[in-house]
């Protein structure tokens, strides 16, 4: 039998003439067609066995054959039937069910088309001869009762008869499950326990005595119940989150430069040492660092050994001295993000919607700058462009050192691993050429000027250009701050109660004869990161300066450290020499007795003796003198010499 479909660019052909006007008659007598996706859009098909005759007769002639030969080959079109009420129609299935159903579709037509019989043509499809985009979206495996089964379902109730139904030739549940058992599956089947379908199935045989085919359930689990359900209760809320959740994906054309900077900490993918008093430690060093949202540039950044809201301002220190004040931060909720130090009340106010509202005297940084904070979304990393940066921080820089470990013990093979539990026992790398925090701050400046001026990045709106193009592109007025004023801006703030000796802070006094005019009264403190023997008074109320302060211990000697480093310093080596000497009174103490260890050794000298028929005895034993215990030779010995003159 032959079953062929010819095209409007064939039929042209058979009959010499032009599409258009085809298209017409086709039209004008009512041509049955089908419509097939092509590369270029969709093609109509019409079959051979519905065409005219002259139609018929130009094509027997094609391939040499009469009109009468070919009418005797001829088979019918696979019509499909009017839709049939038992069915479920189309429109009520999901997306993946009509997808599905029209792809079964194609496929019925395309064996329609090939002339092959059901078993060569399900036998060419698994073997991937034929229909390779259908395979790949419809399945690998297709047999000859299957793609009979489709063909009695096509021409039974359409498109629709195709898609999928749970269908069951021997009883089972039907074309679908009932909702109740739906319930039991999705409650069994949803729980943390992640139990297998085979397991799903046994409990519903033995706890609810339901029998549910296996591959009926693997269906229901694969379609109906939605990939993002399935990620929430299998996998949790944050993957769910992750994976599931829409979102509107960030234009950063929208932005200029310095409009809003993105600032956060990262921990080094590799080992350090740094220098302390009792010698070499092995650390891994943190990196604070602030980029410019449209450019993606590095403006300012600090490594040390802990990030804290000291590095922060450091690294703001570096952006405000070579750029200027952004208009705008934006940054995680950490505690060193959202102290008053840097961000004042910003994080107060943006989460704190019931009640009262904290709200503290002392200035802030971001506040002295004229930039407001925006904090992103709790444990959404996603919002904060910088993360991407870290990432490509951890495989150009991290991995050029050779105290590489990786983010975990995973990213390296056992021989290599060098991550703190490997310290002790495992293969080491001698401290000596580990990097020094000096030497990593250096590194990594020189990758900071790549970053900016040497590397293009084709991320959205920047064309493959670099950073620093970008930026300069995309700038507007800078915006400085007076650079009398700067002194004040770099420094710890905290609200003190002025005394007679002036105010405290941090066990160390702040004096000014001016400033014990001010005996009683409530005054701000700001201390400078870069040396805190100098200090400066403001009044908290106005925020007028009102006069400087000086640590006379500490200021002479122009102390330059994170926080209190030095006076640590000379803490512990007032400790230390404590120590010493507490060393040497234990020495002393070897060779001398307290009252206690007296008494204790006058009780064990008393000796107690018994007397037969009178009270206990207790005699002290002379001094030098122990007492000796005597050896007694059993009875039974004595027994047994009856005659001993003894």
């Amino acid at each position: 039998m032959t079953d062929k479909w010819l095209t409007a660019n064939e039929i042209s052909e058979l009959l010499a003439i032009t599409k258009r006007p085809l298209n017409i008659r086709a039209k004008r007598e009512g041509w049955s067609y089908r419509s097939y996706t092509t590369r270029g859009g969709k093609e109509r098909r019409y079959h051979l066995a519905t065409l005219p005759e002259d139609v018929q007769k130009a094509y027997a002639a094609s391939i040499g054959i009469t009109l009468d030969e070919l009418t005797s080959r001829l088979c019918p079109a696979v019509k499909p039937a009017a839709p049939d009420p038992s069915v479920k129609p189309l429109e009520k299935h999901t997306t993946a069910e009509r997808d599905t159903a029209t792809l079964r579709e194609k496929l019925i037509l395309a064996w329609k088309d090939s002339g092959r019989t059901q078993a060569d043509f399900a036998a060419a499809y698994s073997a991937g001869l034929i229909l390779p985009d259908i395979r790949t979206r419809l399945g690998e495996e297709l047999s000859d009762s299957t793609l009979s089964r489709w063909v009695r379902q096509y021409e039974k109730a359409g498109t629709a008869g195709l898609a999928p139904r749970y269908e069951h030739n021997r009883g089972g549940h039907g074309a679908a499950f009932d909702p109740h058992t739906k319930a039991l599956i999705r409650f069994y089947y949803l729980k943390v326990n992640k139990y297998s379908l085979r397991k799903v199935q046994r409990m519903l045989e033995e706890k609810e005595n339901i029998h549910a085919e296996y591959s009926m359930l693997c269906r229901y689990v694969r379609y109906e119940i939605g990939k993002g359900t399935k990620d929430y209760f299998l996998r949790g809320e944050k993957y769910f989150h992750d994976h599931n959740n829409p979102y509107i994906e960030r234009d950063y054309t929208r932005y200029h430069s310095m409009q809003v900077v993105v600032a956060d900490h990262k921990t080094f993918d590799f080992i350090s040492r740094v220098k302390r008093v009792d010698g070499w430690h092995i650390v891994r060093l943190s990196l604070t660092c602030i980029t410019d949202m449209r450019s993606r540039k590095i403006l300012g950044w600090h490594i040390d050994e802990v990030p804290s809201t000291l590095t922060i301002i450091r690294a703001v220190k570096m952006m405000v001295e070579q750029y200027g004040c952004p208009e705008a931060f934006l940054v995680d909720n950490g505690k060193d993000f959202s102290s008053y130090w840097f961000a004042g009340n910003a994080w107060n106010e943006q989460h704190r919607k019931f009640g009262k509202k904290d709200k503290q005297a002392v200035s802030c940084v971001t506040d002295d700058l004229g930039s407001i904070v925006q904090f992103c979304i709790p444990y959404r990393g996603q919002s904060k462009p910088i993360e991407r940066f870290f990432g490509f921080v951890s495989a150009e820089h991290d991995k050029s050192f050779d105290g590489y470990t990786g983010s975990n013990t995973s990213d390296r093979i056992d021989a290599l691993k060098l991550y703190w539990g490997n310290f002790n026992g495992g293969q080491k790398i001698p401290v000596e050429e580990l990097s020094t925090k000096e030497e990593v701050r250096t590194i990594f400046a020189r990758f900071v000027e790549w970053f900016n001026s040497g590397r293009r990045h084709g991320g959205q709106g920047m064309n493959n250009n670099t950073p620093d193009t970008v930026f300069n592109e995309n700038r507007k007025e800078r915006r400085d701050m007076p650079e009398e004023y700067q002194k004040y801006v770099w420094t710890r703030r905290k609200i003190l109660k002025v005394e007679r000796n002036g105010v405290r802070f941090e066990g160390e006094w702040y004096v000014n004869k001016d400033l014990l005019l001010l005996n009683g009264r409530q005054v701000e403190l700001r201390v400078s990161i870069d040396d805190i023997g100098a200090g400066y008074i403001f009044d908290p109320e106005t925020g007028s300066y009102i006069c400087d302060a000086d640590c006379g211990g500490l200021k002479d000697s122009g102390i330059k450290e994170e926080n209190n480093r030095k006076v640590n310093l000379l803490r512990k080596g007032l400790r230390k020499n404590i120590e010493e000497i507490k060393k040497e009174m234990d020495e002393l103490r070897k060779d001398r007795k307290t009252q206690l260890e007296e008494l204790r050794e006058q009780e064990s000298r008393q000796v107690t003796l018994k007397v037969v028929g009178g009270e206990d005895l207790v005699v002290n034993s002379p001094a030098g003198m122990t007492l000796v215990k005597t050896e007694v030779k059993p009875a039974k010995q004595k027994i047994k010499k009856f005659f001993d003159p003894d």
